[in-house]
């Protein structure tokens, strides 16, 4: 590519899904020659030398709409003033103004559950709705990235135009670093160890993994279930008091062959990079539905109803015991991910003189 490309997002370093995301697509655009360039608010971790950083002054974190709004304009003002007569593609992972692309890495909005069209008339709403349609439909956008074909359908359903511009997929990736064939000890249905992750535990199903484990321990009583990512005095009373379940907070790295299977029944899951990366090290993988990452089509995933009764998940539990064989899988790599940038989809993009 002849011109830089500029990635958009808030936070940039590894402290979330999309923001580790970001973190490893431009680092290997880098890596393949590409001029990159960050525009955000914070830097968390120092990236290569060969990415450059611009930050824009941080609004106030709340109410976090109107933090959104000033971010956007910040980023237009800065882009145009530090890249000012310039050819230039810009990358949004945010609610921009300015971008060609966007990668569109969570469910588009909804309105608040209890309120129904009430709250389509909140000024929360109006203006997260704006910003939405901004970023997918703007002028200067000419190409939308959904994570999975989960949110593809959602954005469609919901903005029908995007069908006549163009749209394409951009999974997370792994990288291949991350397999690990060694198991500490086989799995075991007499003693099973199940795994659940996720600090945003209610939306990644954390009540429907504790009723499936429950159910498990009826036929098979030394079940445990290990749960990483959402401190314990967060967590209410009733799960906090289950013996047979332990509690580890956050952690840098996971180590998964400590487990026996990843419970992942999450009520809205726009990808699931904890799917990807329990596969890569060979872990069985029970998962709801409504998890993206079953556009990979993974060995060893059982996917289930989310609304399936615990004994169904139990069985597919089951099934995983019997078939897995603990050989690592690798179906899509953040290598690949920015091949696929490089290859097909910033080719089709025209850059922007500023």
């Amino acid at each position: 590519m002849n011109c830089p490309v500029i990635h958009i997002v808030k936070r940039f370093g590894r402290v979330g899904g999309m923001e580790s995301y970001v973190w490893h697509l431009v680092h290997g655009l880098a890596e393949h020659g590409i001029e990159v360039a960050i525009v955000c608010e914070q830097v968390y971790e120092s990236p290569d030398d060969r990415i450059r950083v611009v930050e824009v002054e941080a609004s106030l974190e709340r109410p976090r709409w109107q933090a959104m709004m000033k971010f956007r304009l910040r980023v237009d003002q800065k882009i145009r003033e530090v890249f000012f007569g310039q050819s230039v593609l810009i990358h949004s992972h945010e609610r921009s103004l300015c971008h060609q692309v966007t990668t569109f890495h969570g469910p588009p909005i909804e309105p608040s559950k209890g309120l129904g069209w009430l709250s389509r008339f909140s000024k929360r709403f109006v203006a997260w709705e704006q910003m939405e349609r901004d970023e997918l439909l703007g002028k200067s956008v000419q190409m939308v990235l959904p994570v999975s074909s989960l949110i593809k359908t959602q954005l469609i359903n919901r903005y029908p135009e995007i069908v006549d511009g163009a749209i394409d997929l951009a999974w997370p990736g792994v990288h291949p670093a991350g397999v690990d064939s060694s198991v500490s000890e086989p799995m075991s249905l007499s003693h099973a160890r199940l795994l659940f992750v996720g600090k945003e535990w209610k939306r990644k199903g954390l009540h429907t993994a504790i009723r499936i484990a429950k159910e498990f321990r009826k036929s098979y009583p030394r079940t445990t279930l290990t749960v990483f990512g959402v401190e314990k005095s967060s967590l209410p009373h009733s799960i906090r008091g289950l013996k047979w379940v332990s509690f580890r907070g956050w952690t840098s790295s996971i180590p998964w062959s400590d487990f026996d299977l990843l419970l992942h029944p999450a009520r809205k899951e726009p990808f699931g990079m904890v799917v990807a990366e329990a596969r890569s090290h060979g872990l069985p993988v029970l998962m709801s539905s409504q998890v993206g990452a079953g556009d990979l089509n993974f060995s060893n995933v059982k996917i289930v109803d989310l609304n399936a009764p615990p004994s169904k998940w139990c069985r597919a539990a089951e099934a995983l015991f019997e078939t897995n064989t603990g050989d690592p899988e690798l179906k899509w790599s953040w290598s690949d991910l920015v091949l696929k940038h490089i290859k097909h989809i910033y080719p089709q993009l025209e850059a922007v003189n500023l």
